[in-house]
């Protein structure tokens, strides 16, 4: 093998969890290699002045609402390379047609008082939930940050406690189900439902929808959503600062295109102008799955029963349109407390939003979206100029239609997006300065990753989670390749910028290490 340079690590991808196990690789003292095909590092966390100078739009993710329950941040000192947020109080809301909202305080009890306008009854049932959330969550974010326990282990530990039992049942739940059981009031089962059904694409009728629910909502009430200063980027610079602080090395615009392997063992990579680099120990893949072992290692390399597994691995139905615009002026949302919410949520009841799900999943762009917007420069003006803001709507869109094109009509279904928040922001269709649309073929070819918009990056239904993501037998980071490992969001514990795939698959890495296995 021609070896340009010896490193003990290779990572292939300079997303948030490339970016996050090559830290700790680095941090590890292992002499460590990232390799970005694009100009910048990221994958789905960047910043760009998309509609006019000045005007930073992150133009694909922006939450990091799973990041601030990991210790990632802290462990890498990412304070000390630049990194800032800041928490929006209240943090969010979802209003409904009256002019009334429910929204998110940092005091839960102020969240509980607006719940109540609608239900006492719902007030101590939230109340109620968060507790449970706050019981549990030692056990429930533990495993988030580690690797998933087989699916056997993990029952036989739940039904040690009656707590952990309620659990399991949650667990197969659906979300309406379990709203039904818990609410009364329609408008409280949206502002929870939209928890699951816009940050993790499930209908209110998937089982498995109820966790998501427990997770976003208990995060929200107790760390708040924080907004990096500056934009995403900054997290993903900072990142990048800690790696190279440690002895990292990073080579952007630089493509590979096989992972080399030999006598069954991954032992480096070639690279688009030919050149081979070896990785003394292993390569660290932050690539999806299908591309990962049918054009970077070849199906050669794997047994068939392997390669079946990849090939059934499914991507979401479901994903987004992303909607940015650069504004005059702020949106004029009513009720009044809900123009500072950090998050703005909009789906009226479970009906409306299991009607546009469902008209998702069969290819057809929903008449009447439900919507998240991301207000972040209410509170970091340096994203844009003066007296004007962003507009970041992540909007929930079939990943493939039916009928014509995402070209052809990601525009109208846009208007629609707009036409919905105007119901809640009269003033929106007047302060538009310049709007950019990003259909999920756009999405795809911003970040190729992300295939078609899905933000998980494979499904994250029952079948393709926990102790089965991304494949049954497979989801400790391992490959059937020694020494190559996966460390994407098709791993557990799936998708958003939370950096856990990263940081669990090196805990791997260097169980391996010590073992003597690589």
């Amino acid at each position: 093998m021609a070896s340009v340079a010896l490193f003990d690590f290779i990572v292939v991808g300079g997303g948030v969890n490339g970016l996050t196990a090559a830290c700790y690789l680095a941090k590890a003292g292992f002499k460590t290699l990232l390799l970005e095909k694009k100009s910048v590092v990221g994958g789905g966390a960047i910043t760009e002045e998309i509609t006019l100078p000045g005007f930073k739009h992150d133009v694909l993710a922006t939450s990091i609402n799973i990041f601030k329950a990991g210790p990632i941040q802290q462990e890498l000192e990412l304070e000390r390379f630049g990194y800032r947020e800041l928490n929006p109080d209240p943090v969010a809301g979802t209003p409904f047609k009256d002019g009334s909202a429910i929204m998110i305080y940092r005091d839960p009890k102020l969240t509980y008082k607006t719940v109540e306008r609608y239900s006492k009854k719902d007030a101590k049932a939230l109340e109620e939930l968060y507790h449970f959330y706050i019981s549990g969550k030692d056990t429930l974010l533990s495993g988030l940050y580690g690797p998933p326990l087989p699916l056997g282990t993990l029952m036989t530990l739940l039904e040690e406690s009656e707590e952990g039992q309620e659990f399991i049942r949650l667990m197969f739940m659906s979300a309406r189900d379990y709203l039904d059981e818990n609410f009364e009031s329609e408008e409280v089962k949206a502002f929870l439902a939209l928890w699951a059904c816009n940050h993790v694409p499930y209908a209110p009728e998937d089982s498995g929808s109820v966790p998501i629910i427990l997770v976003f909502y208990g995060l929200l009430q107790e760390k708040g959503c924080g907004i990096p200063v500056g934009g995403i980027k900054t997290l993903a610079d900072a990142l990048a600062l800690c790696f190279k602080a440690h002895g990292g090395v990073i080579a952007t615009n630089t493509e590979v295109t096989q992972i080399l392997v030999k006598d069954c063992a991954a032992k480096g990579v070639r690279l688009k102008n030919g050149q081979e680099i070896e990785a003394k120990r292993g390569i660290v893949s932050n690539i999806e799955p299908k591309t990962l072992f049918f054009n970077l290692v070849g199906k050669d390399y794997l047994e068939p029963s392997f390669v079946k597994k990849v090939e059934r691995f499914r991507y979401s139905r479901v994903t987004e349109v992303m909607v940015h615009a650069a504004l005059n002026n702020w949106l004029d949302y009513k009720p009044e407390e809900l123009q500072k919410a950090g998050i703005v949520q909009i789906g009226s009841s479970l009906r409306y939003i299991s009607e546009a799900y469902n008209q998702c999943s069969n290819g057809i762009p929903p008449k009447r979206p439900f919507i998240t917007i991301d207000n972040t420069t209410l509170y970091d003006p340096s994203r844009a100029p003066q007296g004007k803001h962003i507009l970041w709507a992540f909007v929930r869109a079939p990943a493939k239609l039916i009928r014509g094109k995402w070209g052809d009509v990601k525009e109208k279904f846009a208007d629609r997006a707009i036409d919905v928040i105007s119901e809640y922001a009269p003033n929106i269709k007047k302060i538009v300065l310049k709007r950019v649309v990003h259909s999920p073929e756009d999405i795809q070819n911003i970040a190729p990753n992300i295939i078609l918009g899905d933000p998980c990056i494979g499904s994250a239904t029952l079948d393709q989670s926990m102790a089965l993501r991304p494949f049954p037998g497979w989801s400790n980071y391992r490959t059937p390749i020694k020494g190559l490992y996966m460390c994407g969001a098709s791993t557990h514990p799936g998708g958003g910028v939370s950096g856990a795939p990263g940081y669990n698959a090196v805990k791997v890495i260097l169980e391996d290490v010590k073992k003597g296995e690589i």
